[in-house]
Formats: C-alpha cells, sequence, structure tokens
C-alpha cells in the first residue's frame, strides 16, 4: 500500500448487511488507486466485515458499550491524530456525531457525511447536533433529491452544504447468484407465488401494514408465500399479530441472511411498504435481479419507480393500496414479466455502485485542492 496516497476513513455504528452498510461496502469494492481507505465501526462488526477485509480493506472496531459512552470521542480524538487522514467520510447519526466532531477536533482537513434516509423518527434535539455539525461538514450527500429537500426544508442546512449522489449497488454481485438450495423457498411447489420483504424488523419498513394486507388478501388468494429477510425489535410482534390473523401459514421469518441475491433468485415479487427511506438499497437490488417491486412513494424511491412502468407504487401506511397492489400482479405473469424486465434495465443504466465510489473520490478530490 502506497503510504503516500491521501487516508479516507469512513466511519461508521456498525456493519450489519443492511442498506447503508451495504452501499460503503459495494462503494469500496469498486475504489480507484487514488486513495487509502480504511473503515472503522464505533459500535461493533458485524456480517459484513470479512467481505471488506477481502478486499483489502481494514476495518477497525471499537467497542462502544452505551450511548452514553463518552469516552469514544477521545478514542476517536487518540485514533485519528495516529491515523492523519486527509478525509473522514461519515455515516448514520452516531458515527455523524461522533465522528465529525473527533476529525474537527484534530483538525482532519475534509469531513464528509452520508445522510441515507429521510430520518423521520429524528426529534429536535437530534436535528439540532444534525445541524450544528453541518457547520463544520465540508459536504453532506444525500442519497436522493427528497433526502436533500428535507435536509434543506426540514433540517434548516444551507443548500450549498448539500450534494445529491444517488445510490448503486455492484453488479458483479447479482451476475452469477449461487443456486443453493434455500429449504424455506425450495420446498414450497412451483405454484406457489413467493412474495419476499427485506429489511429490519422495525416500524420504518411497514411490515405490519404487510401483514393487514396479507390478511385481507387470503380470502380471494391462496396461492402466495410471503418472506420476511431480517431481524429487529418487531420480530414477536410479527409472530403475535400473524398468529392472531390466522396467517402463520403465509409467512416464513428468515432472520438475518447473507445470501440475499440467491433468495432474489428464487422469489417471484419484491415488496417494499415503508413509512420512510432514503434510496433503499435492497430495492435497487431485486430490480436487479428482474424482480416486479412493490414500494410506497417515500424518499428516493418514487425516483426510481414509475408507477406501472418498472414497478408498482403505493401509498404509505395503505394496506388496502397494498392489497390493490398484490390482485395486479398475483394473476398476471405476464404484468410481472415486463415490470421486471424494465426494473433492471433502469438499475443498470442509473445506480451503479462504480458510479457513486467515482462521484464520491470527485468530491474528496475538490476538497483536497480546496485545502491548499
Amino acid at each position: 500500500m502506497n503510504t503516500q496516497l491521501p487516508l479516507v476513513v469512513h466511519i461508521i455504528d456498525r456493519l450489519p448487511a443492511d442498506g447503508a452498510e451495504r452501499l460503503l461496502v459495494d462503494v469500496l469494492k469498486n475504489r480507484s488507486i487514488n486513495f487509502r481507505f480504511m473503515v472503522l465501526c464505533l459500535v461493533e462488526g458485524g456480517a459484513l466485515v470479512a467481505e471488506l477485509e477481502e478486499n483489502g480493506i481494514p476495518v477497525i472496531i471499537f467497542d462502544k458499550s452505551s450511548k452514553y459512552d463518552l469516552r469514544i470521542l477521545f478514542k476517536l480524538i487518540f485514533w485519528l491524530r495516529k491515523q492523519k487522514p486527509t478525509i473522514v467520510h461519515t455515516h448514520l447519526f452516531t458515527a455523524d456525531t461522533w465522528g465529525r466532531l473527533a476529525a474537527f477536533i484534530v483538525r482532519v482537513p475534509g469531513i464528509v457525511n452520508t445522510v441515507h434516509s429521510t430520518n423521520t423518527w429524528m426529534g429536535t434535539v437530534h436535528r439540532i447536533i444534525d445541524k450544528s455539525l453541518s457547520y463544520i461538514t465540508d459536504r453532506v450527500i444525500a442519497c436522493s433529491q427528497e433526502v436533500a429537500n428535507v435536509l434543506v426544508n426540514t433540517f434548516n442546512i444551507a443548500n450549498k452544504r448539500i450534494l445529491v449522489v444517488a445510490n448503486g449497488i455492484d453488479f458483479q454481485r447479482f451476475e452469477t447468484v449461487n443456486s443453493t438450495r434455500i429449504k424455506e423457498i425450495d420446498s414450497l411447489s412451483d405454484e406457489i407465488i413467493k412474495i419476499v420483504i427485506i429489511g429490519r424488523l422495525h416500524p420504518a419498513k411497514g411490515h405490519l401494514d404487510l401483514i393487514k394486507a396479507i390478511t385481507e388478501l387470503k380470502s380471494s388468494h391462496s396461492d402466495f408465500h410471503v418472506f420476511f429477510v431480517g431481524e429487529g425489535e418487531l420480530q414477536q410482534e410479527i409472530i403475535e399479530k400473524c398468529n392472531e390473523n390466522d396467517i402463520s401459514d403465509y409467512i416464513t421469518l428468515m432472520g438475518q441472511r447473507s445470501d440475499i441475491p440467491s433468495i432474489l433468485a428464487k422469489v417471484d415479487i419484491f415488496v417494499m411498504p415503508s413509512h420512510w427511506e432514503g434510496l433503499p438499497m435492497a430495492l435497487l437490488e431485486a430490480m436487479a435481479m428482474s424482480k416486479p417491486v412493490i414500494a410506497s412513494r417515500v424518499g428516493g424511491i418514487p425516483d426510481v419507480i414509475s408507477d406501472g412502468v418498472n414497478g408498482l407504487l403505493i401509498n404509505k401506511c395503505d394496506y388496502l393500496s397494498l392489497k390493490n397492489a398484490f390482485q395486479k400482479l398475483l394473476p398476471d405473469t405476464e404484468l410481472r414479466n415486463k415490470l421486471g424486465k424494465e426494473a433492471k434495465k433502469t438499475v443498470l443504466e442509473k445506480y451503479s455502485a462504480k458510479n457513486v465510489s467515482q462521484q464520491y473520490e470527485l468530491l474528496y478530490q475538490k476538497i483536497i485542492e480546496s485545502h491548499k
């Protein structure tokens, strides 16, 4: 490794196989030779650590014991002074807060953060912190135009500090998909239409709306099964709701998975009834696999999906809208194929991790030149 090259340190909370983390891994796999890169996890590691290390990216893990563990700031300051990065690039609220503050104290030449969602969960204190830290940030990257609009209109962050860089995926992950048997899916007959929702079991993702839609749908359709991929705080409530509504036979909870491309290859429909989003990686991945998509009109999703052209859009928090979309797709193989074909075309043309990597590095270079 050429130690004369500028060092970029990405700081993030942890590295599970979730959207923001997946984006970071895909971007770094498509990096140039013009920079050195390291990833620092503040809280813990995760499923994606090995993939980064296999691709030559050092991963350092701090063990932040709680949200009130203020020692993390001093550990960061000490570590950054030792490493002397040229750019610190942060992701997600915990890393955004401590990472930017420590980088400013150490006088790292360039500070960047990526906002991966519209973050409607944030309260007044969170917004004040984000706005205050924007003054010491060279650029705030929004993953969609809708995220940029929220940053300006809700967080009151100056538009001149914001750069929109749409998310992208690493197409190589989907070119040669492992056809390993997945018993939960392969045990079902070919006549059953297989539907998947991928994401944390969290209120933002709309799992409970999906359960309501399935409850309504089963009276008119019995030839479908829904796979919930992910873990989270709603798991027990989801199990209870499935039992209450007598739909347990229609749903399988698969937990956290690392074989997402293989799962997508085996299903017929991808659904994302989210209440808020940025520009979801799982959506782009499903489209890259030519899957027909049903998704909410939130965040950057309408930038990607044209209703009836390359997917179906529904209203957020509206299980009847979701039910109606299923009723269109379940009996219509031709429509599913048409939407899936157009979905793949859209992603291939516009949403590449290589492009994201190039835009990030162009920004780093501009920041470096501005400090000369």
